[in-house]
C-alpha cells in the first residue's frame, strides 16, 4: 500500500507543478506593478480558464502529493512512531495551506481583470492589497509549515538512517528545489524568469514520493 501511496505522491507533485505553470507563466514582458508590487501587468492578457483550471488541478494534486508524505510517515513509523506521526500531522496542516494559498493566488487575477474592465487601476490595486493584508498571517504561516516541516522531518529521518536511501537524498525537497530555482533566475533571468522557479517547490514535494518508493524497493 505504501508504494502505491508514494507513487501517487510523486504524480501529485508533478501535477501540482502543472497547476503552478498554468497560473504563473505570464511571459517575459510581464512587469510587477501596484503599490506593493504584487500585481502582474500580463494578467489582463491571460484567459480566465487558466486560473480556473489551475485551481481544479490543485484540488486533486494537493491530496495526491500529501499521500506521498503520509506514506513516508508510515515508513518512518516503523522505527520512530513520534516522528512518523509528526510528519503526517505536518502535511495534514500543510496541505490545507497548500490548497488555500494556491486557490487564493488564482482568484486574485480574476478579480483584477474584472475591475480593470473599468480601467480603474487604483481600485484594483487597493482591493487586492487589502485582500493580501487580510490573509497574510495564515498565508505565511501555512506556507512555512508546508515547506519546512516535512522537509526538516524527512531530512532528519534520512540522516538518522530511519530511511534506507542515500544521504544525498536530503537535497530532494521543496526548500532546496526552490532555492535552485531562485539561483537560476538570478544568474540568467532571460532564460529562467519563470520556469523552474514557479514550479520548483511542487517538484520538490513530488520528491517525497520518490524517496518513499526508493526506500521500499
Amino acid at each position: 500500500m505504501n508504494i502505491i501511496l508514494s507513487s501517487i505522491g510523486l504524480a501529485g507533485g508533478i501535477l501540482c507543478a502543472i497547476a503552478d505553470m498554468l497560473l504563473d507563466i505570464k511571459g517575459k514582458d510581464n512587469k510587477k506593478c501596484g503599490s506593493k508590487k504584487i500585481l502582474d501587468s500580463n494578467w489582463e492578457k491571460m484567459p480566465n480558464w487558466r486560473f480556473v483550471s489551475s485551481i481544479i488541478i490543485a484540488m486533486f494534486a494537493v491530496p495526491m502529493y500529501s499521500m506521498g508524505i503520509i506514506s513516508l510517515g508510515n515508513q518512518i513509523n516503523i522505527h520512530n512512531e513520534t516522528l512518523g506521526y509528526a510528519l503526517k500531522l505536518s502535511i495534514f496542516i500543510g496541505a490545507i495551506g497548500g490548497f488555500f494559498i494556491h486557490s487564493f493566488i488564482c482568484v486574485i487575477p480574476i478579480i483584477y481583470k474584472e475591475i480593470m474592465k473599468n480601467n480603474d487601476f487604483e481600485l484594483a490595486d487597493r482591493t487586492i492589497s487589502q485582500a493580501f493584508n487580510a490573509v497574510k498571517v495564515p498565508f505565511a504561516a501555512l506556507y512555512l509549515i508546508l515547506m519546512l516541516a516535512p522537509t526538516g522531518i524527512v531530512c532528519y529521518a534520512i540522516i538518522m538512517n530511519l530511511l534506507n536511501v542515500p544521504i544525498w537524498f536530503i537535497f530532494l525537497n521543496p526548500v532546496v528545489f526552490q532555492i535552485i530555482g531562485w539561483i537560476l533566475r538570478a544568474i540568467k533571468k532571460e532564460w529562467f524568469s519563470e520556469v523552474p522557479s514557479i514550479c520548483a517547490a511542487s517538484l520538490g514535494l513530488a520528491m517525497f514520493g520518490l524517496i518513499g518508493i526508493i526506500n521500499l524497493i
